[in-house]
């Protein structure tokens, strides 16, 4: 006759070795389920490369076929600055050199009420910066800072 203790070294065994036995099929099946989507993965990478060499065989094609610079359509000239656009430009570069912000530069402007290009309203840090990024450079390189 086996002892008390023995057999319940024994069912605390087999219950061990049950529980290692789920974690080693559940290992398995995780690395059987990452192993198909690293082939999902080569797989689409494969077709990305068939796709990608495709596409540069198009892009050489056309880069071949391209028409040269004198079928180009001429480049746009920017309409000449109006005396209140240029005039405000000019400002801005001025007080720009002097490293002010654009909302210190809008504050100048309300005090010296300068009116704003329609006429309305109140200069902007936002109106004063998208004017100078988008015409400050016809002032001339030599005017701009």
């Amino acid at each position: 006759m086996t002892r008390p203790g023995d057999e319940a070294r024994q069912r605390a065994r087999g219950i061990r070795d049950e529980a290692l036995s789920r974690l080693a099929q559940r290992d398995r099946d995780s690395i059987d389920h990452l192993r198909a989507e690293l082939a999902e993965m080569k797989a689409m990478l494969h077709r990305q490369a068939e796709q990608l060499a495709t596409l540069t065989t198009l892009v050489s094609s056309l880069s071949v076929t391209a028409s040269g610079p004198e079928d180009a359509p001429p480049a746009s000239t920017p309409r000449p600055l109006s005396g209140a656009k240029r005039a405000a430009l000019e400002r801005i570069r001025d007080l720009r050199r002097q490293d002010l912000s654009f909302a210190r530069i809008c504050e100048i402007f309300q005090a010296e009420q300068i009116p704003t290009l329609s006429g309305d309203g109140q200069w902007s840090k936002g109106t004063l910066w998208n004017l100078w990024r988008n015409h400050g450079h016809q002032l001339g390189t030599a005017d701009r800072d």
